[in-house]
Parts: structure tokens; C-alpha cells; sequence
């Protein structure tokens, strides 16, 4: 048995006695009638279908082929013995034509010979915590619909086999979804088995990473009031000496991010940029200097790039400065 790229690929001998194929009479030899059978050299692993991951059907697929003198399955000798799943069976091909193998010999010519294999296809091991992040992206793209289903997946034990770290993220998270689906209830439902279980891990000194232990905290502290959130941006400071300090003349609308609103979380983001000599925004670069929650980072920089300033002074005259803005998320 030879393993490639995680799938496992055995050849097995077939009791055939020299045949003859089709109506050119090509004749091919069994593997256990000649000299060097074939063997599998290279090849692309078993490309497991995402429609199967809820359902996850695994085991060996037992396939026979004819190897030609090139050492590649010929299409139409493609035959499935038994699979566990009607949906492996055209993965299973696919791998198997898109396979080298080395031609089978007799007297060091090479032949067409017919070969069993058995492949164990198995589904991929997913990592709860990247499906967490694939549903945030999605819910921050206005697909909460998509997002339930990376989360569904991060939820499912057997696939992901999550911490409970990573289990709680993903509640956490699908409630937020699922109440931007309308299913209220069970987001509510979510939110409460995520924060209880945060309640459980704190209380057993648990060592969260520190963007669980915010992103709980604000869902915990947000869920005690309801009303509406609300955004402002303070007066800037230059980072550099001058002699007048610049002031905020206008910023455009503040959205408070749809996501961050339905977990009702707060923080001020901190964000640093240049602005030239007549208080605008130089293009390159505004970063993020300092943020509670990295939901609020995109609309913060979207912000501060289009805010106009009156610029600050030295000696009198309007200079170029690099300055720091804080924007104050509150969901009161």
C-alpha cells in the first residue's frame, strides 16, 4: 500500500486470465500475469466534495482500471467495484485519470495490464476556528445565510472536532447570523449557550485567547440594554511637535458595522494618518494604531480617510503632520 497526499491507494492483484477487450481486440494482461505490475507514482489526493461535508460519508472505494503503456488509466476501463457513497465515485475517477502510474512488464515491455485499487477516502479535517472566520467574512459581505453554514460546519464535532474555546466562538457568532436571517429566537438561543459557556471556561481558568475574551465581553455587556448605537469622532492630536494643533472640520456619515450592532459591542478605535498642508487625508498610509474589536477597524479607515481637517500650524504656517483619530463605538 502506497499513501500520496493523504489518500491511501492499494493495488491489489485480480484473478484475471489474459483478455481481450473491445472490438480492436487490444489485448491488456491481468496484474498478477506479468513481471512488474503497475504502480501508482504521483497523483492528485481525492478532492472530497463540499456537498457531502454535512453528511460526511467515508471508507474504501474499490475501482478497477486498465493501466496503458504510458502508464495512465484509459477512461472508458474506468469501473467502480463498491463504494460506500454515490457521490465518491466520480471524485474517486477523477483521481485515478489524473494519476502516473509506472506500465506493467513483461520481459521489460510494457503492457496494458488491469489493476484493482481500493482508496479510503476520508473528509478533509477542517479547523473550527477558520470556518469562524470564513462565516465573519461572509456576515460582513451581507450573507448571513452563508455564514450559518460555516458555522454549521465549525459546530459539527465529528469535522471539526472544536475546543471549547472554538465552540463558543462559533455560537457566539451563528447568533449574530441567525438573527440577521430573522430567526430571533434561535439567535437568542445561541448567544446565551455561547455566553454560559464563556461563564464555564472563566470560571475554570480557561486561557482564552484575548479576541475571545473581547468579543464575549462585549456580546455579554451589550445584551443588558437595546438602544440604538451611536458613533463620534474627538478632536485629533498631532503625533509631532506644532505650534497650533489641527482640528476635525467634517467626516463623512458614520455606519456602526451591522455586525458589531447585532452583538450590541462598543470601543473606540484608534487610527493614525497623515493630512498635508490643506487638511486633507494623504492617500498612504492610515493605519490602525489601537482597536477593541477588529469589526470596527474597516469603517474607522473608511472615516478617517474621508474627513477634512483645518490643518495644523508651526510658525505660523499650515504644515504637513501626521496626526491620531479616535472614533468611539457605543451601544449604550
Amino acid at each position: 500500500m502506497t499513501r500520496l497526499l493523504g489518500v491511501a491507494v492499494a493495488l491489489t492483484i485480480c484473478a484475471l486470465p489474459l483478455r481481450l477487450v473491445g472490438q480492436s481486440q487490444r489485448v491488456f494482461y491481468s496484474s498478477g500475469s506479468v513481471d512488474e505490475p503497475p504502480r501508482r507514482l504521483s497523483g492528485p489526493p481525492v478532492d472530497y466534495p463540499p456537498s457531502l461535508l454535512r453528511r460526511h460519508p467515508q471508507g474504501l472505494v474499490r475501482v478497477a482500471a486498465i493501466i496503458d503503456t504510458t502508464g495512465r488509466a484509459e477512461p472508458a476501463s474506468v469501473e467502480i467495484l463498491s463504494t460506500p457513497d454515490s457521490a465518491l465515485i466520480e471524485p474517486v475517477k477523477q483521481m485515478l485519470l489524473a494519476s502516473q502510474f509506472s506500465p506493467g512488464r513483461v520481459k521489460r515491455v510494457a503492457v496494458r495490464v488491469m489493476v484493482q485499487m481500493a482508496v479510503d477516502v476520508r473528509p478533509p479535517r477542517l479547523s473550527a476556528t477558520e470556518l469562524v472566520s470564513r462565516a465573519r467574512s461572509q456576515l460582513g459581505a451581507n450573507r448571513p445565510d452563508s455564514a450559518l453554514v460555516q458555522l454549521d460546519l465549525a459546530l459539527d464535532t465529528a469535522l471539526t472536532h472544536p475546543t471549547e474555546g472554538e465552540r463558543m466562538y462559533a455560537l457566539l457568532v451563528r447568533g449574530v447570523a441567525a438573527s440577521r436571517t430573522g430567526r430571533d429566537s434561535a439567535g437568542r438561543a445561541d448567544l446565551a449557550a455561547g455566553l454560559a459557556l464563556y461563564q464555564t471556561l472563566t470560571a475554570h481558568g480557561v486561557d482564552l485567547a484575548p479576541f475571545l475574551r473581547r468579543f464575549a465581553d462585549s456580546v455579554r455587556i451589550g445584551r443588558r440594554g437595546a438602544k440604538p448605537p451611536g458613533a463620534a469622532m474627538t478632536a485629533p492630536t498631532a503625533v509631532g511637535d506644532v505650534d497650533q494643533q489641527p482640528a476635525l472640520v467634517s467626516h463623512p456619515a458614520i455606519r456602526y458595522p451591522r455586525e458589531m450592532q447585532a452583538l450590541r459591542v462598543d470601543g473606540t478605535v484608534l487610527v493614525e494618518a497623515t493630512l498635508d498642508a490643506t487638511g486633507h487625508v494623504e492617500p498612504a498610509p492610515v493605519s490602525i494604531v489601537h482597536s477593541p474589536n477588529h469589526g470596527f477597524d474597516e469603517e474607522a479607515l473608511r472615516v478617517v480617510r474621508g474627513s477634512v481637517y483645518r490643518p495644523a500650524r508651526s510658525k505660523g504656517r499650515a504644515v504637513r503632520a501626521v496626526i491620531r483619530q479616535a472614533i468611539t463605538f457605543v451601544n449604550y
